[in-house]
């Protein structure tokens, strides 16, 4: 009889244990993804893009694919060749290119891409479509080419939402 209520017990033990566990990353969804805007505003005549007036492109300029990784830390993707490839094939803005990063579908931040011969300032989000090609580090960075002193731009390079899903794959550097 003691042998049974041990087997038990620990049969139990092991069920619970295994029952409880978070399967990692099962109950995430979605990918992330870079795509150009086909319209929006700005605020208040500066560089913030009115997160209620973007509309996306059709297709996504990246897909999660081309995205090998995301650096918490230092606020960089690392991409693929073929991501640098479409960049590189980009006729690219003095004054930006407005894009959106999403997860899941949904818009997460918006952004441009502003070259790192530009001399034009933008106070947003901004990734240098030029600079990193050797690399294959895409830097996020608030600000172009600084975030100037008194200026606010919400910080959601590290959205959760973008974390959990290079989290889930085994794809977060943090």
């Amino acid at each position: 009889m003691k042998f049974h209520v041990q087997s038990l017990v620990v049969t139990l033990f092991f069920f619970c244990l295994f029952a409880s566990c978070e399967k990692d990353g099962e109950d995430i969804p979605g990918e992330v993804e870079f795509y150009l805007l086909d319209s929006y505003e700005t605020l208040n005549e500066t560089a913030e893009i009115d997160p209620g007036s973007v509309i996306l492109a059709g297709d996504p300029l990246l897909v999660y694919s081309d995205l090998k990784s995301y650096n918490a830390n230092e606020y960089f993707f690392k991409v693929t060749d073929e991501a640098r490839e479409t960049l590189e094939g980009m006729e690219h803005s003095v004054g930006g290119i407005a894009f959106a990063v999403t997860a899941n579908e949904e818009v997460v931040y918006t952004a441009y891409f502003v070259p790192s011969y530009s001399s034009a300032s933008v106070q947003w989000i901004v990734i240098d479509p030029v600079f990193w090609h050797f690399t294959l580090r895409m830097y996020v960075k608030l600000g172009y080419p600084d975030q100037f002193e008194g200026s606010v731009i919400p910080d959601l390079r590290n959205d959760e939402r973008i974390l959990k899903i290079f989290r889930r794959d085994r794809n977060l550097v943090e």
